[in-house]
């Protein structure tokens, strides 16, 4: 049912703004003049607003935010009231007070988000758990709380990367200029004396032509493979090749491990039962290989198996993380095993680069001091020549 926002004059004399839900636009009149207000501008909001998205930062205030007020007593209606009034962010402002209209038409919370595309399908479910028991609340504060661990986890990993990425752009940008533009004037300087170039500089310079002949063609191949990845390779193809390449195979491997285990642990935790959970769940994994993989696991488990023996299964499962369920499923702290095999893995992701990145920083410096150094010297020695040939 379409959504529209209205400007209307209240009872008190007052304007007032708002979104109502109606079938029609006159449906949408009639109907807020039988609450008492007398509408001055009626517009069908448009839909690309309801297809918006929202950075985890602000979804994650405004669910804290909402968890405090809920805590506080407050009717959820009025809660998401005061709440798209303190936030700022004009689509999930937006979404808010759609999602209260939703509520006033009779859909309950898990639903009305449901209807927003904005709000994560994880998100929806620990709701729709949390309506059944009487904790969103809980389920609010839980969820802002796993978001918010999980941007803490990438700003580790983007912060690592940025170091390296911007010494290797600013070296490699140095030595195109001097092939590109600084050799050729040398060699015209050189040539003027009719001496040949020195063995290095002629190699420099070899490189330094086809670079600037070819220069449209490189960079029409590096866009041509980066478009061949991103839109013509099957994910599945480039899940196996993500797989098996050293080290980072490993680390994006327990990357998607760590954040389905503490997906399985919220959700089954917040009330969810084992065969939603586990569905919901798989909705996080980046890899269509452990994708299909935990898929025949709910299926096992469908059958009557237990969660460690369809574990158990997968071969590109951690044996850990098997231990961790069966484990758990025998003490019945399943939530809190998987949460600190998660967390385990994290923490071994969070080494593992902080390791690599501590050692590929020299080696980058090395092996670009050696390439800058062999520039250098090559730009050189044509000067050297030159100066000699002049005395």
């Amino acid at each position: 049912m379409p959504l529209y926002n209205y400007k209307a004059y209240g009872a008190d004399g007052k304007i007032q703004k708002g979104l109502i839900d109606a079938p029609s636009r006159n449906s949408a009149f009639g109907k807020l003049k039988r609450q008492g207000v007398y509408p001055i501008d009626l517009e069908e909001e448009a839909a690309s607003n309801r297809q918006g998205r929202v950075s985890s930062t602000d979804l994650i205030f405004a669910l804290e935010q909402l968890s405090t007020l809920l805590k506080a007593n407050v009717p959820l209606p009025e809660a998401l009231t005061s709440l798209f009034e303190q936030l700022e962010n004009r689509e999930l402002k937006k979404a808010f007070a759609r999602v209260k209209v939703h509520l006033e038409e009779g859909s309950s919370f898990a639903n009305s988000l449901a209807m927003e595309r904005i709000f994560p399908t994880v998100l929806v479910k620990m709701v729709e758990a949390g309506e059944s028991v009487g904790s969103v609340d809980l389920i609010l504060e839980r969820f802002a709380d796993f978001m918010d661990k999980q941007n803490q986890f990438k700003e580790k990993v983007t912060s690592s990367m940025v170091y390296p990425v911007l010494i290797m752009c600013a070296s490699f940008g140095l030595i195109f200029f001097i092939l590109t533009y600084i050799g050729p004037t040398l060699v015209d300087v050189f040539k003027s004396f009719g001496r040949e170039l020195p063995m290095p500089t002629q190699i420099l310079l070899t490189v330094g032509t086809f670079l600037k002949k070819n220069t449209i063609l490189i960079a029409l191949l590096i866009a041509g493979a980066i478009y061949c990845w991103v839109k013509v390779l099957p994910r599945h193809l480039k899940d196996t090749i993500m797989m098996k390449l050293p080290l980072f195979g490993n680390i994006n491997t327990n990357v998607q491990v760590s954040r389905w285990a503490r997906t399985l642990s919220m959700l089954h935790g917040g009330g969810v039962t084992l065969v939603k959970a586990l569905a919901s769940s798989r909705e996080v994994v980046d890899n269509s290989i452990l994708e299909s993989e935990l898929k025949k696991a709910e299926e096992y488990i469908h059958k009557g198996d237990t969660l460690g023996n369809a574990l158990s299964r997968i071969p590109i499962m951690p044996h850990l993380v098997v231990q961790m369920a069966k484990t758990g499923e025998k003490s019945g702290e399943l939530e809190r095993l998987l949460n600190t095999a998660a967390l385990f893995y994290e923490k071994e992701v969070d080494k593992k680069l902080s390791m690599f990145f501590k050692l590929l920083e020299p080696a980058i410096i090395m092996f670009l001091g050696v390439v800058v150094g062999f520039v250098v010297v090559s730009a050189l020695l044509p000067i050297l020549e030159i100066n000699k040939l002049i005395r």
